[in-house]
């Protein structure tokens, strides 16, 4: 591992001192595709109705042995329409891999994910109040499950909830 701070050896010179510096920020926004209208989960078959605590589960979202994850087609559908309605460029190929950390709400140790290679590219969303319109940019959109829920003060409790682990996400980075 180098030694160096992260400063060194780098210019920093402003070379383009006729432009205004703008300061700005990234983020990133995890959204729920609705539920009602693909009824499972994003990579597994059991439903995400609400219900009492860990009454929707499969082996999928538990990661029991053997159990395969199947990619969900409507959510598939929705995340695709929701980059193209962000004007991204929706990739011809896309990848899901598992991103490994341990977690309570997350009993298989790691959630099913999109990072190297995601679903689209490239967009912006354009916002507009009385005083201005303002232009946000999309790096990428990509599709995940969502893991499960901590509940905390059941009486003097706290427990997992399992039910909408496995519920698809798109996570739109700016």
């Amino acid at each position: 591992m180098s030694s160096r701070s992260l400063g060194e050896g780098r210019s920093t010179k402003n070379t383009s001192s006729k432009r205004p510096r703008r300061a700005s920020s990234g983020g990133r926004c995890s959204t729920s595709l609705a539920v009602a209208a693909t009824n499972t989960g994003a990579v597994r078959s059991c439903s995400h109705v609400r219900n009492e605590p860990n009454t929707r589960t499969c082996p999928v979202c538990l990661g029991l042995p053997g159990a395969l994850p199947v990619l969900n087609a409507e959510a598939l559908r929705m995340a695709i329409s929701a980059s193209l309605a962000l004007g991204c460029a929706v990739q011809p190929r896309s990848v899901f891999a598992r991103k490994n950390y341990f977690y309570p709400d997350l009993p298989k140790g790691y959630q099913i994910s999109q990072f190297d290679l995601p679903l689209a590219l490239h967009g912006e969303l354009t916002i507009e109040t009385e005083a201005r319109r303002a232009r946000i940019g999309i790096l990428r959109v990509h599709m995940e499950e969502d893991a499960g829920k901590n509940v905390h003060g059941v009486g003097s409790d706290s427990i997992v909830d399992l039910n909408r682990a496995g519920t698809p996400l798109i996570e739109i980075v700016g």
